[in-house]
């Protein structure tokens, strides 16, 4: 896959505008393109969106619009949230394993207290069988 870039700065919406043509037999899926255009562009991916991706029947050129923004607050402000479903399902993956996590670490603190109860009435209930074995 040979790509070619032509870049255009638009700081209005603090993102770089990128057309891509690229020479392939396949058209390329917007993960791949999204990728691609991260690892040349030295970017995080998360902050690469392909908007559009065309090929003419029959070439072997595709042509692609792709956004790069320079924040991923900025991006979640401008970009429609369809364009950006997987970012946002991933984030909120992150925001649910952190829950968890917390909620988990919340519940250890609270056990560790009920086990001590546990085992000292544990203890006491020997300690009574014991001495009711001594009486016998």
């Amino acid at each position: 896959m040979e790509i070619e870039f032509e870049k255009s700065r638009n700081e209005l919406l603090n993102r770089t505008n990128v057309f891509v043509k690229i020479r392939s037999v396949k058209t390329p899926s917007k993960k791949e393109l999204q990728t691609k255009v991260a690892s040349v562009l030295a970017c995080d991916q998360a902050l690469v969106v392909v908007d559009k991706i065309s090929q003419e029947f029959g070439s072997k050129i595709s042509n692609a619009y792709v956004k790069v923004y320079d924040s991923l607050e900025v991006l979640k402000k401008i970009e429609l949230e369809h364009n950006i479903r997987d970012l946002l399902k991933e984030e909120k993956e992150k925001e649910d394993a952190l829950k968890a996590e917390r909620k988990a670490k919340k519940e250890a603190a609270k056990k560790p207290a009920e086990p001590e109860k546990e085992e000292a009435e544990k203890e006491e209930a020997e300690e009574k069988s014991q001495e009711e074995v001594k009486e016998e």
